[in-house]
């Protein structure tokens, strides 16, 4: 269980003890702010997430691979950076390595790519395409 879950659990327990013995009010109002408020318990103090990434296409800035465990992924979001704990595949871990090797140059970088259902693929990516050069014309006849 990570630091966060724990103190959350912490508050919950002392904060229903208060309620348990106030009213039915004070009681469901607790239930509900608890409800709403478990989610928040993995954002905070950089634990990584273990719900997918959204579907699409997203920059890797980090990645860590555990093997048989995890892939450990920071990916940069239009809001912040993300840290995403996705299930360990030989695949997957296979193809970040490969697309980090790819990048060892120092140009472009590694892509995400996630499904509709969920399962990640990386790929080198190369960043922005550069536009085609035009021809130089000769200056004297």
């Amino acid at each position: 269980m990570t630091h966060s879950l724990a103190l959350w659990l912490a508050f919950v327990l002392a904060a229903g003890i208060i309620c348990w013995f106030g009213s039915k009010r004070q009681a469901f109002a607790f239930i509900l702010v608890v409800t709403l408020l478990l989610p928040a318990t993995f954002t905070p103090l950089s634990y990584a997430t273990p719900l997918a990434p959204p579907p699409g296409k997203h920059t890797v800035l980090g990645a860590r691979i555990d093997v048989d465990v995890a892939i450990y992924v920071l990916i940069d979001t239009p809001t912040e950076p993300r840290l995403y704990r996705l299930p360990y595949s030989a695949e997957a871990a296979n193809q970040l390595q490969a697309a980090q090797d790819g990048m060892a140059d120092g140009e472009g970088g590694v892509a995400l790519r996630v499904g509709q259902d969920g399962s990640p693929g990386f790929s080198e990516d190369s960043g922005t395409p550069e536009p085609p050069k035009q021809a130089e014309r000769a200056l004297l006849p």
